[in-house]
């Protein structure tokens, strides 16, 4: 008995070194000060470091699990005091220019927040002997982070938590799509089909926004990067156009489709639980006797219900007081006059197991993917009160699979609420439909995050992946979408038709002047 103890115990040992011994050094630097984003970031890099890779993690959203081995964390937690909670709801229909040139400050504030971080300084020394195998970011508007790749000499894989900016299908040869419902930046795309004068506003809005991106914004987190990594770094734009691949979470059953480049990897769900939490006993009690059924309304964490204006609240409250169902509300402030006794309010929530719930009717929140994605796996019916970012084309999307209903959040009354609620609790076709997108969404080759850690391995064996780069991230933006070419044709086309209308101008002129002469000889000849 004990030789095969020891042999078992060899064997286990042998197995552990040679996974050890093929393990990567990763880095991964992911700057947004949101969990929505984070745990999708999380998903990836744990499952990577569970393969046996070790990793090095700066986040805002750190772990901070003991057990974990091989696994270092960077925290940036301070960057969500640099960004106080404001009402996003205020801004809701700011456009996306005014948007990035409000933000562009602060994200050269994160980029020295990060770079300047004593553990990352440490990193990227010049004597620190440290080696990674690839470098993992999130791109979306912190290119300067792409700057520790050649430091450490090492390929780049993007994550991105939800579709890809315009910026970032710029930045890998992507074709940009100023009127497709898939460019978030703009909820004007989404009801198609655009006007020729809407196309038009979109076209000039996106190339005005890539002007300022690639003009003002890129070179400021140029200048922050060579302050902290030398002035004979290279250019962001050559380093950021050579990017290996990036995974973007956004699932083509539940997504606008649009043509992509070879070096964009779809992912998502990787923050969906396999087994869901326990509630808590008192929770669990209440939704178990909520045999009608309950709504669950929770805007997320980046909008939070206490942002909602007196009014519209007041909209809210009448609405819920009028159902026949339990309400759980996700509410973040604790004074609430006039609460409904059918409402229950709490700070928190576990979200997912409230999903699980059988006695749900339908999830009232304000189109993040996440909540999208767990509400689909959970087969839950959804009303969107959309607010910014990708949201508008989440909630679109999910009412033409006939899943859910929209409502504006800043004109939401008590009449539209209602209205909602009942269409969607009195009509199982919501229902059924969300079950039916749950099994399309499942009916896949492979499951993501399997094939995310696959690729991501991919590019370490292979030190980058050069022959997914397409020669459109390398041409000038007049040739990406031959505009040149459209530009020569428009110009010849004019000179062409004016130089003809110009000579029939001519032409006519001495018809008309050859008969006038004719006239006046042959009334000289009646004379």
């Amino acid at each position: 008995m004990s030789r095969i103890r020891f042999i078992i115990s060899a064997i286990f040992f042998c197995v552990i070194a040679f996974e050890g011994g093929n393990g990567a050094r990763i880095l991964g630097v992911f700057p947004t000060a949101s969990i929505s984003h984070q745990v999708v970031f999380r998903g990836l890099t744990l499952a990577l470091n569970k393969r046996g890779h070790e990793l090095v993690v700066a986040t805002p959203n750190p772990v901070k699990n003991p057990n974990l081995k091989n696994y270092t964390e960077i925290d940036l937690s301070t960057l969500y005091t640099m960004n106080p909670g404001r009402n996003i709801i205020d801004s809701r229909f700011m456009d996306w220019l005014t948007m990035i040139r409000q933000i562009s400050e602060s994200t050269r504030t994160t980029i020295d927040v990060i770079l300047g971080h004593p553990e990352m300084r440490k990193l990227y020394a010049l004597n620190s002997n440290e080696k990674f195998d690839v470098l993992i970011i999130e791109p979306l508007y912190w290119p300067a982070i792409m700057a520790l790749a050649p430091r450490f000499n090492v390929p780049i894989i993007g994550v991105s938590s939800f579709g890809l900016a315009i910026n970032n299908h710029y930045s890998i040869g992507n074709s940009i799509l100023p009127s497709h419902p898939s460019t978030w930046e703009f909820q004007s795309n989404i009801n198609s089909p655009s006007t020729f004068w809407e196309r038009l506003c979109n076209f000039i809005q996106v190339w005005r926004y890539l002007y300022f991106y690639r003009t003002v914004h890129m070179p400021t987190q140029e200048a922050v990067a060579r302050k902290y990594l030398g002035s004979n770094m290279p250019s962001l734009t050559d380093i950021e156009k050579n990017i290996s691949l990036i995974f973007v979470n956004q699932q083509g059953p539940i997504s606008f489709a649009r043509p992509n480049v070879p070096g964009v990897i779809q992912i998502g769900g990787f923050h969906i639980v396999k087994s869901t939490e326990r509630l808590p006993k008192d929770l669990q009690e209440i939704l178990d006797d909520a045999t009608q059924g309950f709504v669950y309304m929770s805007l997320g964490s980046n909008v939070q219900s206490k942002m909602l204006s007196n009014d519209t609240r007041a909209e809210f409250v009448a609405a819920f007081a009028a159902l026949p169902y339990k309400v759980i509300w996700k509410f973040e402030d604790d004074d609430f006059p006039n609460k409904p006794d059918n409402v229950l309010i709490l700070k928190w929530t576990p979200q997912q197991a409230i999903l699980a719930h059988p006695n749900l009717k339908v999830f009232i929140y304000q189109g993040g993917l996440q909540s999208t994605e767990e509400a689909i796996h959970y087969g839950v019916p959804l009303i969107g009160l959309p607010v910014f970012a990708d949201q508008d084309m989440q909630v679109y999307k999910m009412v033409s699979l006939g899943v859910a209903k929209r409502l504006e959040i800043t004109r939401v009354t008590r009449q539209s609420l209602l209205e909602a609620i009942h269409a969607i609790t009195l009509d199982s076709s919501y229902k059924q439909k969300m079950l039916s997108l749950r099994s399309l969404l499942e009916d896949k080759p492979h499951d993501p995050l399997d094939n995310a850690v696959w690729w991501t391995e991919y590019v370490i064996r292979n030190k980058g992946a050069p022959h997914l780069h397409t020669s459109s991230a390398d041409e000038p933006w007049y040739q990406r979408q031959d505009m040149d070419i459209v530009a020569f044709i428009s110009a010849s086309s004019t000179i062409a038709i004016v130089l003809a209308l110009i000579v029939l101008y001519r032409l006519l002129s001495k018809l008309r002047h050859g008969s006038s002469l004719q006239f006046l000889d042959s009334k000289k000849k009646l004379h």
